[in-house]
């Protein structure tokens, strides 16, 4: 857990897990450009991934940004939120970059409840779409979404939505149809909630590269070009939902490239 803050709104950087990822596997067409990177993987050739959440504190106002793992993966959401003093019942909104399990992991509890009780629940309405579409749905969609549907607490977003009046979501496609960040003005300052746009110290440098998480490579290379160019001309502080753990930083300019560069702790 690492706080940090953006004007008057404070990001609460919350790790549910950490598990790597055989690198091979995440950039299957790369090929012997990947040794490249390997200063970056595990001792086995893993990349190292965080599965974060954050969570934004403006006033009285706690908007949890995903939700991780979930219990059943050994997610440590809850904890991490308890270290920072904040309870479930706290928390006003929980709003999703996307859909995919590791973003919804701890919105139902054991009893078909919703984790979060007072909050809202804000999906992003091109997700919800995609995924109503399949037949079968994916059952993480079924549990950990559909349930909300049918509780009365979720609300579909769609486009640039304001969430607080410093916090905005912002269609950021690519990663999956609906992916959505969350940028944050406040004071002559920015921040970003990136989600899945960069999942890892490769993508940051190498946005071109191709990884198997992504549902459309071509919208998302333009998406993460384009992402990484306004965060570095903007000095933004980034929540990465991938890049180490606890996820907070910035991405910066290395000649003519870029590169990911962590908060101090």
């Amino acid at each position: 857990m690492q706080r940090t803050k953006v004007g008057d709104v404070e990001i609460v950087a919350l790790v549910d897990n950490i598990i790597p990822f055989p690198a091979k596997n995440v950039y299957p067409d790369v090929g012997d450009e990947l040794k490249a990177y390997e200063h970056y993987f595990d001792a086995a050739g893993g990349v190292p991934l965080n599965f974060g959440c954050f969570l934004l504190v403006e006033g009285d106002s706690k908007v949890l940004v995903d939700t991780g793992w979930g219990a059943e993966n050994k997610g440590k959401l809850l904890e991490e939120l308890a270290a920072a003093g904040v309870a479930p019942s706290d928390v006003d909104q929980v709003t999703f970059t996307h859909l995919h399990t590791d973003h919804t992991g701890w919105n139902i509890d054991d009893d078909g409840k919703a984790t979060f009780a007072n909050a809202r629940y804000l999906i992003p309405g091109g997700d919800w779409s995609y995924y109503q579409d399949q037949d079968p749905k994916p059952d993480s969609f079924v549990h950990d979404v559909v349930t909300l549907e049918t509780l009365g607490l979720m609300e579909v977003i769609e486009g640039e939505t304001a969430i607080t009046s410093s916090i905005t979501a912002v269609p950021t496609p690519g990663h999956t149809p609906g992916h959505t960040s969350f940028a944050i003005s406040s004071g002559g300052e920015y921040g970003f909630i990136l989600g899945d746009v960069v999942i890892s110290h490769v993508d940051a440098e190498r946005p071109e590269f191709a990884n198997s998480f992504d549902w459309d490579n071509g919208i998302a290379r333009t998406t993460r070009r384009r992402t990484l160019d306004q965060l570095i001309e903007q000095a933004a502080v980034v929540g990465a939902s991938h890049l180490p753990a606890p996820g907070l930083g910035r991405f910066v300019r290395d000649g003519e490239g870029s590169r990911w560069e962590a908060l101090p702790s």
